[in-house]
C-alpha cells in the first residue's frame, strides 16, 4: 500500500501551485492531497492540515513548501504522519516561529521584498517577485503568481511550534541552490538540524512550480523508506 502524499503549500500561495507535483504522482500511482491553508495563523493552518490528515487511512508523508513547513512541523505530529518532507522550507523547532529563524538569516544575503503589514497580512513586492519568488518560472507564470499572491498573517509568521514533529519523524530536505527567499546556507543549516535526508537542486523558491519533477522525485524516496 503506498502512502498517501499531503501537500502543503506557503505564504503568498495557495495549493494550486502543486499541480505539476501532484501530476506526478498520481502519473505513480500515489493518492494525493492538497491542504489549502488560508495563512492566518499557524495554529488555525496545522488544524487545518490535520482535519486532512484525519480523513486518511494508512501512512502519510507530509510536505510543506516554506511557510509550510513551519505548518507540517506542527501538525507533522499526527498519528497517520511516518514521513516529512521539507521543500526549501523553515524548520523550526518546539518555541521557535518563522519569524525566530527569519532573525537568524545571513544578513549581507538577498533579502525577501516583504512590504509592511497592512491590517495584518503581509505581501511581496509585485515588481520584486518573479526574481525573489520565481526567477525560473516564465514570465507569463510569475507575473499571474505576482498578481494572485494570498495574504499571509503575522499571526502565522509569528505562530510558535509547540512541538516540532521532526524530532520523532523521518525527514527529507530539498535544498534549493539559488533560493533568494530563503538563503541556501539558512536551508543546509535547517536540514542539518533536523538529521534530514538531503537532495540538492539548482532553482528558485518556486521550484515545486519550475521543477515539479525534482520534487517529486524526493517524495517519492521518503514513501518507498516507509514500504
Amino acid at each position: 500500500m503506498n502512502a498517501t502524499i499531503v501537500l502543503v503549500h506557503g505564504g503568498f500561495v495557495d495549493g494550486a501551485g502543486w499541480r505539476g507535483v501532484y501530476d506526478e504522482l498520481k502519473a505513480d500511482g500515489f493518492d494525493v492531497r492538497v491542504v489549502q491553508n488560508p495563512t492566518k495563523s499557524l495554529a488555525d493552518d496545522a488544524a487545518t492540515t490535520r482535519d486532512v490528515l484525519d480523513t486518511l487511512d494508512g501512512p502519510v508523508v507530509l510536505v510543506g513548501h516554506s511557510y509550510g513547513g513551519a505548518v507540517i512541523t506542527e501538525a507533522g505530529n499526527h498519528e497517520r504522519v511516518e514521513a516529512l518532507v521539507y521543500v526549501t522550507a523553515f524548520a523550526p523547532d518546539q518555541g521557535e516561529s518563522v519569524n525566530t529563524l527569519l532573525g537568524t538569516f545571513p544578513a549581507d544575503g538577498p533579502q525577501p521584498p516583504i512590504l509592511p503589514p497592512v491590517g495584518g497580512y503581509l505581501f511581496l513586492d509585485r515588481v520584486q517577485f518573479a526574481e525573489s519568488f520565481a526567477a525560473d518560472v516564465s514570465t507569463q507564470e510569475a507575473a499571474f503568481m505576482a498578481d494572485s499572491q494570498v495574504p499571509w498573517g503575522l499571526e502565522a509568521l509569528g505562530g510558535i511550534v509547540t512541538k516540532a514533529a521532526w524530532h520523532t519523524k523521518p525527514s527529507w530536505y530539498l535544498h534549493v541552490t539559488e533560493d533568494r527567499m530563503i538563503p541556501p546556507a539558512a536551508q543546509a543549516s535547517m536540514a542539518e538540524r533536523i538529521g534530514a535526508t538531503v537532495a540538492e537542486t539548482p532553482g528558485s523558491h518556486a521550484i515545486y512550480v519550475s521543477r515539479p519533477g525534482v520534487v517529486a522525485d524526493l517524495i517519492k524516496r521518503a514513501a518507498a523508506s516507509l514500504a
